[in-house]
């Protein structure tokens, strides 16, 4: 940066001028030099041959103020359109001077091509003084084939002369067209067209109806869908839906979607089926996943067995647990030994929620963790046995590798280069087969659902190859992206294996047996829902286990708040009227069905859920300790640019770099 200071004036200045002047000389010379630059005269002389190639020479007069390493031209060539370049040349006295190819752009009359479609070349070195509205002229060759449309027996031309892509004004346009006699213009054409000004984002485009008299085929823009698009877009929407089907008809011959026949069961049905098997093993069996559930479960049977002593403080979220171990833990086995030894460790018979906390507050503790290899082999003892069904998961994988290398393949070789609405696709295709492999772990989970709940699971992987081939039907297929066959074979082969895997997800792990077991658990699970939808539900307290392992902790909560608001309203409208005593077969008949019992204590709305609370917290365990960390960081900013064009040929953009 430099600093001129020049001193100016007579002896008789005022101090304060003399003081401003001597400031404003101060400023640094780059702050009048702003970077600004607009076109003069952008003159276009084009030909239209007898084969329908367009040759053009493009003279721009551009003026330069600030800092500007030299121009830019950005072409615009729509797919099947072929682009001849033949030459760049600067304006000198007394005729044009060619411009040289260099990669480096060192020295000022170099150009190269800063990519596929932008050319770049130099005006000035980084050590010259900045420009001052320098006017420079320079003439661009190039040749342009397949912009004709064919409509009918006539064609069309439809070209934009200019580059509404640029920052600068273009003050004066001036187009000369001519053609080969074997093109008839069906309207008036000029000599000379002019325009201008035309503001940054205005173009000039020519749309000319054309009748051809010549002999021979001249190259036009076929805007017809490709056969490759075509036949990508029918394997992609094809294979799809061929996978929806088939998973429909796999999964309708396991058994899957046969109903729920909850009209079947009773309390000898319950006892057959569910009441016989502990309840942890029920709740892991049901759903294929071990949980918070489950110990919850296991805590309530012992407690109802026997095994195990309760008492819960506090009511709600803040209720803690205290338990004490009521006979020898040698007697136990399973899942049951394993967790008494580590809820009463160093051999107490006494343990609460703080002391576990206290305990394992340095090395963190995990019932769930704890108890799953006792629970996974009592789980594998009920199931029955049988073939586990093949599913797709090598197939996702060699597609996703074959679609990934076909990808970087192409771009190495430098026919495909992945734009940032490429990478953003991606990406969100992964997101979709992520969405759609979480919706499947929940469906094989709740293996009650039926064929309409798998079609919504169905919806990412359905998404996700829609949207594939709407990109390639409507983008690729019309030419708004060039897409090398390369390009295309990745971009189905990823979505291929992305909706595969998004499939795979729903599709069941167990054997014919096995599902049929856990749609009967399923079935008793579905009893125990409607009945908690009752006031007076045909369960019994003793059950509770069972409801808590089946995930319907809330439910029975629902049903306590529900009977308490009823006991609340009845007390209220009969505490002015004589009592009537219930006789002794109703208080024992009351005494043995469901009271909203909670592990061991009962006593109306509240009890259930405060227990199931306190033994939720037991049965969280201990989070580990994380180590102290620290990281450093700073924000980061990104910029774009974007630019529109209308469906003429041609335009681009220019200006500088």
């Amino acid at each position: 940066m430099k600093w001129h200071i020049v001193v100016r004036g007579e002896l008789g200045l005022p101090l304060s001028y003399a003081v401003l002047a001597f400031l404003l000389l101060l400023i640094p010379t780059s702050a009048f030099a702003q970077r600004e630059l607009h076109w003069d005269t952008i003159e276009v002389s084009g030909h239209l041959d007898a084969l329908g190639e367009l040759r053009v020479v493009e003279t721009q007069t551009m003026v330069f103020t600030g800092a500007w390493n030299g121009g830019e031209r950005r072409f615009r060539i729509q797919p099947r359109q072929k682009f001849f370049f033949e030459g760049l040349y600067r304006g000198v006295s007394g005729g044009w001077q060619r411009l040289t190819e260099d990669s480096r752009l060192n020295d000022v009359d170099d150009y190269a091509w800063a990519d596929s479609r932008t050319l770049r070349w130099r005006s000035r070195l980084p050590s010259d003084p900045p420009f001052n509205n320098t006017v420079l002229r320079y003439e661009l060759r190039y040749a342009l084939s397949g912009i004709l449309l064919k409509e009918s027996s006539e064609y069309r031309l439809n070209h934009d002369f200019a580059f509404p892509d640029r920052s600068g004004t273009i003050h004066r346009f001036v187009l000369r067209l001519t053609h080969d006699p074997v093109w008839q213009p069906m309207s008036e054409i000029r000599k000379v067209y002019t325009a201008g000004p035309l503001a940054p984002g205005q173009s000039f485009v020519l749309n000319l109806p054309l009748r051809y008299t010549g002999s021979q085929v001249p190259a036009i823009l076929d805007l017809s869908r490709p056969r490759e698009i075509v036949i990508a877009v029918w394997v992609l929407v094809g294979v799809t839906a061929l996978a929806v089907v088939w998973f429909f008809v796999r999964e309708q011959s396991f058994g899957r979607f046969a109903p729920l026949a909850t009209a079947q069961v009773n309390e000898a049905w319950l006892r057959e089926h569910i009441l016989k098997h502990p309840a942890e093993v029920i709740g892991a069996a049901w759903d294929g996943s071990i949980g918070t559930p489950e110990v919850v479960a296991l805590i309530a049977r012992m407690v109802g067995e026997g095994k195990l002593e309760s008492q819960v403080e506090g009511e709600g979220r803040h209720s803690s647990m205290t338990l004490r171990l009521k006979v020898d833990r040698s007697t136990l086995e399973g899942q049951e030994r394993t967790l008494v030894t580590w809820l009463f460790f160093d051999g107490r018979t006494d343990t609460s929620t703080a002391l576990v906390k206290e305990h394992y507050r340095d090395q963190g503790f995990n019932p769930v963790n704890e108890i799953r290899p006792e629970l996974e082999a009592s789980v594998q003892q009920l199931l029955p046995e049988g073939n586990t069904p093949r599913t797709f998961r090598l197939e996702s994988v060699v597609l996703f590798i074959l679609g990934i290398g076909a990808l970087l393949f192409a771009w190495l070789i430098g026919v495909f280069t992945p734009t940032a609405s490429v990478l953003l696709g991606l990406a969100g295709a992964l997101v979709l087969a992520g969405i759609g492999w979480m919706a499947g772990a929940v469906f094989r989970a709740q293996v009650n659902w039926g064929r309409r709940a798998a079609l919504v699971c169905l919806a990412p992987a359905m998404i996700l190859a829609a949207a594939a081939a709407v990109f390639l039907w409507f983008y690729a297929g019309t030419g708004a992206v060039d897409l090398p066959a390369e390009a295309l074979i990745g971009i189905v082969a990823v979505t291929l294996a992305l909706t595969n895997a998004s499939i795979n997800g729903l599709r069941s792990r167990q054997s014919r047996g096995a599902i049929a077991l856990r749609k009967t658990l399923a079935t008793g699970r579905e009893f125990f829902v409607s009945e908690l939808r009752k006031d007076r539900p045909a369960l019994r307290d003793e059950w509770f286990p069972w409801a808590l392992a089946f995930g319907l902790g809330s439910a029975v909560d629902d049903w306590s708040v529900r009977q308490s608001r009823k006991n609340t309203e009845v007390n209220r409208r009969t505490s002015t009227e004589p009592s009537i005593p219930a006789t002794p077969s109703e208080s024992s008949a009351s005494s043995e069905m469901w009271t909203g019992f909670g592990g061991g204590r009962s006593g109306g709305a509240g009890a259930s859920a405060s227990w199931a609370a306190a033994a939720g917290g037991m049965a969280a365990g201990v989070s580990a300790p994380k180590p102290s960390s620290s990281s450093e960081g700073s924000d980061s900013g990104s910029s774009g640019s974007s630019s529109s064009s209308g469906s003429s040929s041609g335009g681009g953009g220019g200006g500088g770099w």
